[in-house]
């Protein structure tokens, strides 16, 4: 008897949401990733300046410091909500 064709793509995601620890390579979820970690990048520099005390004598560094830590924020909030959205479509 012959087989049904597989689509291999749905058998990727399906695996990558039950399992996980492989990339995700769904662009809808990569391009709102993006996004969402460019935000918070841009947030970050815009608010470093004014949450860094000027006595430190960082000065500029603020700015930086503070896209630094807008981008390590957005990744990890854009990525637990990924992976509660995947956990969600698993079930």
């Amino acid at each position: 008897m012959a087989q049904p064709p597989v689509d291999s793509r749905k058998t990727y995601d399906a695996f990558a949401d039950k399992v996980g620890l492989v990339p995700n390579v769904r662009l809808k979820d990569n391009l709102i990733q993006g996004l969402v970690v460019a935000a918070f990048t841009l947030l970050g520099a815009w608010l470093g300046p004014a949450l860094i005390p000027s006595d430190w004598g960082l000065g500029s560094m603020a700015v930086g410091l503070g896209a630094l830590a807008g981008l390590l924020c957005g990744g990890f909030v854009s990525g637990l909500v990924l992976m509660i959205l995947g956990l969600l479509r698993k079930s």
